[in-house]
């Protein structure tokens, strides 16, 4: 079956990261040692209900205040969370544009509202997806069904006619389960010949 619509997860995939970059930030400025803190901002009872919309990035905010002793106000927390983002691109633009012009572009991400709040204001590649699927918005975090039955009904195709890349191997497994050809990302290159290899045309410059 022809591919009908491109499926991207956005960390680590299109956008890059360094968590360690927003950790020492916010961990500067609370009164926990950095691995105990560590331990509280990635605890599951809390960021997963946060990345899943369940609770607010001010809810959040607040718990790391109580239970980690951050010391920074809403505003200074969100510029710090969001410290974590590296400016250059994994997927070049020019690519990303091209394949925009000939498909539908779909994002797919595990994430919260405070990183997709400074991803729109920061990374112009945002304004070439068509639809955006966020853990958030859908309550269900990959690599669950509804998540990518979501991505799936927005597409408005079969999920045989989408090509899904993610960089998590639980991810990738997780759309094949449901049909979806999908691809494990590690560079651009990569995922240039898994395009390709799926009938995808590709244009665009990967410099």
């Amino acid at each position: 079956m022809k591919i009908e619509a491109l499926l991207f997860d956005l960390g680590k995939v299109v956008v890059d990261f360094n968590f360690e970059l927003g950790m020492q930030r916010l961990a500067h400025r609370c009164g926990l040692p950095p691995e105990q803190f560590k331990r509280v901002i990635f605890d599951e009872a809390w960021i997963q209900p946060y990345e899943r919309g369940e609770i607010s990035t001010a809810e959040y905010h607040r718990y790391l205040c109580d239970e980690g002793q951050l010391r920074m106000d809403l505003e200074e927390f969100n510029e710090s969370w969001s410290a974590v983002f590296l400016p250059d691109l994994l997927v070049p633009e020019k690519l990303i544009a091209d394949l925009h012009r000939r498909y539908p572009l779909i994002l797919v991400s595990n994430t919260n509202e405070s990183h997709v709040d400074f991803i729109a204001r920061k990374y112009s590649v945002f304004q070439h997806f068509d639809v955006k699927i966020f853990s958030h918005i859908v309550g269900s975090l990959k690599p669950e069904r509804k998540i990518y039955e979501a991505a799936i009904a927005a597409s408005g195709h079969p999920p045989q006619a989408l090509f899904f890349t993610d960089d998590r191997e639980e991810n990738v497994k997780g759309a094949r389960d449901l049909g979806i050809r999908a691809h494990q990302f590690t560079t651009a290159e990569n995922l240039v010949e898994a395009l390709r290899a799926h009938g995808v045309e590709v244009n665009g410059a990967l410099t």
